[in-house]
């Protein structure tokens, strides 16, 4: 019913427009449009007498994470003419020290690899279609395998050693203010940090991982005020596309549907550069206590991130930070947690990273602490804390280079375990992107 009454509401507003078309009219503007007037670049206002405020327009596009890291299906959609192909490769060198729960200690170190190439094509002023072929390997597993699953088989994504379409896709009502996808598609709502993107709730195929979204996304777009998203996934008895941890389970038919709705603004208000909402509802997915056939209830995440920037001009050295808190009022029992104490819906993290203190590098910091009710994050496990110092390298037409150390312990101690389980890694990764 909600996507049958976006449908009819889009289309009423393309008769709407078509209907206007044949008088010439000068374009409409908000009244915050009608405040200033920007130009269409601006990099010197002392010497152009542009508002200051168009900078800060202007830093939003070009001071985010890379696009790669933040945009998702309904941003990248290509509605060029003809048949276009973009990829990306990201190699990675990846450490691991560990602890775990049973006071063991054991140390990997691996070479891995993701490979993606889409195929997109225009074949209407309002209508695209996509596909995207994704794989990932490392130096332990690499004969590669189809997979055919509408779940994704592990966690936190493929396997490695297999490669799947991840993105298949219809895209619809391409306009300034309306976007409509259907099909296996990306979707994301990050904390825009700057040097790390990284979400509470939703963000298919961070790092080398591969995940997705079946489903619906409709997004309205208004330049100068808050981007809505309502997101509507099908799920599998299996599982589902997207990273959905601990006590969660699809089982039942009634908890194969879930829905998600939020509201961002990037509309800079003074060092603040980014406002976000969101709720994740997932009827009948929460086991209670951890058991398949026990009691259930619905599953649901409140998320609200901001991030900041200072000083605003467009050149120089500039701090970039954000925080963002996440809150579950549904949680399972102590013991279908395997937890001795109350089970924890709180979730929340908080960045600070220094941009361009040389040319095209920057470092940043980001500490957080999910708690064992918090079963929604592709970035941070329930029950842990964790805290991060990465390095990027974003120099112009090469690849990026990312570089980073983590250590990582659980927040409290497992009924099953010995101890806590403590994890100390590091990675050199880099990206290449292509076809843009």
């Amino acid at each position: 019913m909600l996507l049958a009454l976006l449908l009819s509401a889009n289309a009423a507003a393309l008769g709407q427009d078509e209907a206007a078309s044949s008088t010439p009219r000068a374009p409409e503007t908000t009244e915050l449009e009608k405040e200033f007037a920007c130009p269409d670049h601006v990099s010197e206002p002392e010497t152009t007498g542009a508002d200051p405020r168009c900078l800060e327009l202007e830093s939003v596009e070009r001071d985010d994470t890379a696009d790669i890291d933040t945009e998702s299906t309904v941003d990248t959609a290509e509605l060029r003419s003809g048949f276009i192909v973009t990829g990306d490769f990201r190699p990675l060198l990846n450490h691991v020290d560990r602890t775990n729960r049973a006071g063991e200690d054991s140390t990997d170190t691996t070479a891995q690899a993701r490979l993606r190439l889409k195929g997109s094509a225009r074949l209407s002023d309002l209508i695209g279609v996509g596909a995207r072929v994704a794989g990932r390997c490392s130096s332990d597993d690499c004969d590669l395998e189809w997979v055919t699953a509408r779940a994704i088989p592990q966690q936190n994504g493929l396997e490695h050693g297999q490669f799947t379409f991840d993105e298949m896709y219809v895209h619809f009502f391409r306009t300034n203010r309306f976007d409509l996808t259907l099909g296996r598609q990306q979707t994301r709502m990050v904390l825009r940090g700057g040097v790390f993107s990284r979400s509470l709730d939703r963000n298919n195929s961070n790092n080398t991982n591969i995940t997705w979204t079946d489903g619906a996304h409709f997004a309205l777009r208004q330049r100068w005020g808050w981007d809505g998203h309502v997101i509507i996934d099908h799920n599998t008895a299996g599982g589902s596309g997207s990273v959905r941890r601990g006590q969660l389970d699809f089982t039942p038919s009634s908890a194969r549907t879930s829905y998600y709705v939020g509201s961002e603004k990037l509309v800079p208000l003074g060092p603040i550069v980014q406002r976000s909402v969101s709720i994740t509802y997932l009827p009948n997915a929460l086991m209670v206590d951890g058991e398949v056939d026990g009691r259930r209830e619905s599953y649901i995440g409140y998320v609200g991130r901001m991030a900041f920037r200072w000083p605003l001009q467009t050149s120089g050295p500039f701090f970039r930070g954000g925080f963002e808190v996440g809150y579950a009022p549904n949680v399972p029992t102590p013991e279908g947690a395997n937890l001795a104490s109350e089970v924890d819906g709180l979730a929340w993290n908080v960045t600070a990273s220094i941009m361009q203190f040389r040319p095209d590098q920057n470092i940043g910091l980001n500490y957080s602490r999910t708690g064992a009710g918090w079963l929604l994050s592709p970035n941070y496990v329930q029950n842990e804390q964790a805290i991060e110092l990465r390095y990027q390298w974003r120099p112009q037409d090469r690849p990026a280079i990312d570089l980073r150390i983590r250590w990582r312990e659980d927040i409290e101690q497992l009924t099953t375990a010995n101890q806590k389980r403590e994890r100390f890694d590091a990675f050199l990764r880099l990206t290449w992107q292509f076809g843009r």
